[in-house]
């Protein structure tokens, strides 16, 4: 599926030159669940980044090759990355209310990607329904709905000056406007075939009432909502393979359960590749099934998750689980490889 040879990736900074990956090579397979582990700033989401080409202008890729299903993507156009980037690898971020648009509906957010990578599935979906694809073509469609909308406008208008003579404050006036206004067009503008996909992927991920949700922004969501709208986000564009940056990192230990079977579930279920970043060994053990450990942006160890936590070999694999908190033991620091080799 993706395939990873001798990846170099530099930061050009004020201080010089930073090697951020100095020769990572990785292949994961259709259909499992791959674990890439280390310690913060050992080179992990620098790898994803990397592989999808979002690294920011100080970074650049200096050698290597970046293959999906035998593709060669290193020196890919925009063109071709955009339709990559959601549309066959999807990507959930580390912090999802961060990475969600905050003045953007979750509808639209996940509605954009639908657009562009689920287009004629829309279409033939409208076709099939004898509905709109878009609900713009509904406000189109409705007679006379310009002059409902102009009248609804002037009632409120004239409801404000009366109620400003009453000592209410103008913004919240402008609330309540937008609040009734969107109940209002909700009801008048019903669901276009793009809706219905929305609330089909939020669907997916199990959560509960997606049309309600649909229609909220991110701040309104908790952070477990927030993340399963990350994960409905990646797998619109119905992506073969998922890149999960450390997806639990700002969650709960319940939640962080529920996202981590969540992911396993919807593996299971499209046979879909993840490529699963993380510094927890405990969640690797859980939902992996091959692990590599980096270390100073290099892998420093690749095998099985049942070969790494019963056999590691590399010195710095040993410190990382003699890290690992063990009750009635004193917790130790994530080792220094050099320290591990001298001792």
């Amino acid at each position: 599926m993706l395939e990873i040879e001798n990846l170099k990736t530099n930061f050009n900074t004020y201080d010089g030159v930073v090697k951020a990956l100095d020769g990572v090579n990785l292949k994961i397979e259709d259909g499992e669940i791959f674990g890439l582990v280390g310690e913060t700033g050992s080179g992990k989401s620098v790898t994803c980044y990397s592989a999808l080409k979002l690294l920011p202008k100080a970074g650049e890729i200096v050698d290597g090759t970046i293959k999906l299903n035998g593709e060669d993507i290193t020196n890919a156009s925009d063109e071709r990355l955009r339709e990559i980037r959601g549309g066959e690898i999807g990507i959930i971020f580390q912090d999802p209310l961060s990475a969600l648009n905050p003045v953007m509906t979750v509808n639209e957010q996940i509605g954009e990607i639908l657009v562009l990578h689920q287009n004629k599935a829309i279409q033939d979906l409208a076709s099939e329904k004898e509905i709109p694809v878009y609900k713009s073509e509904k406000w189109k469609a409705s007679p006379g709905v310009e002059f409902t909308i102009m009248a609804f406008c002037i009632s409120f208008i004239s409801l404000f000056v009366m109620l400003g003579q009453w000592g209410f404050s103008l913004p919240f006036l402008f609330v309540i406007l937008l609040m009734f206004f969107r109940d209002y067009v909700q009801k008048d503008n019903p669901a276009s075939a793009l809706d219905l996909m929305v609330i089909d992927a939020l669907s997916r991920v199990k959560l509960p009432n997606p049309e309600q949700i649909a229609d909220s922004y991110p701040h309104e969501l908790s952070g477990g909502m927030q993340q399963r709208v990350m994960i409905a986000m990646a797998l619109a564009g119905k992506a073969k393979m998922l890149i999960a940056d450390e997806p639990t990192t700002a969650l709960d230990v319940t939640i962080q359960a529920q996202i981590l079977q969540l992911i396993k579930d919807i593996q299971k279920e499209e046979n879909m590749s993840v490529l699963l970043i993380t510094h927890d060994l405990g969640v690797v053990a859980e939902t992996c099934e091959k692990v590599a450990v980096m270390y100073k942006g290099k892998i420093v160890e690749q095998a099985t998750v049942d070969e790494i936590f019963s056999n590691p070999k590399n010195d710095y694999t040993k410190g990382l689980l003699e890290a690992i908190p063990k009750g009635g033991k004193e917790r130790l620091k994530v080792p220094n490889l050099e320290e591990v080799r001298t001792s």
